[in-house]
């Protein structure tokens, strides 16, 4: 076991080490190992990339690219109809609803009008209608008495305050 200066030189010396090494060597350097001191540092030779050369395509694959491109175009064209119709059909149910909803409203308000034209506007007096009202029994209350004045509230005291 090292101790702690050991560790300590070991450390700094493996930390110049890492700046040392440029960026390139330091992206080629495939084990972790190597980078936490568990091994040498030794750059591996780049590995150099084979460029491959594709194949040019047969008539017989273009063709059939062709044809499934020429496929593709008319399903989309397809699904584009069907959500055209889909949103017609849509379109006419609710101005359905809206229009059968504004006739109930219509109704609504032709009742109301009514209504309010055959109450007639009546031109008897005032004083003949609390004679006629004055005639009538008074009527009764929740709890059977007739009030004679209207009674308020006791005021209450605020309550003392008491120190112990």
């Amino acid at each position: 076991m090292e101790t702690k200066e050991q560790r300590k030189e070991r450390l700094l010396k493996e930390l110049q080490d890492l700046e040392m090494i440029e960026t390139e060597d330091f992206e080629e350097v495939e084990d972790l190992e190597v980078l936490r001191g568990k091994g040498d540092i030794e750059p591996k030779e780049k590995n150099k990339t084979i460029i491959a050369v594709k194949k040019p395509r047969t008539e017989k694959q273009m063709e059939a690219f062709e044809k499934a491109r020429e496929t593709a175009r008319v399903n989309a064209e397809n699904r584009k109809a069907d959500r055209d119709v889909r949103a017609d059909v849509e379109r006419k149910i609710n101005e359905e609803k809206i229009i059968k909803k504004a006739i109930s409203l219509k109704k609504k308000q032709i009742k109301k009008q009514a209504v309010l034209d055959e109450i007639s506007d009546d031109e008897t007096p005032i004083e003949k209608i609390k004679e006629i009202v004055k005639k009538l029994p008074p009527k009764p209350t929740t709890s059977g008495i007739v009030p004679t004045a209207v009674e308020l509230p006791a005021k209450k005291e605020p309550a003392k305050y008491r120190f112990y």
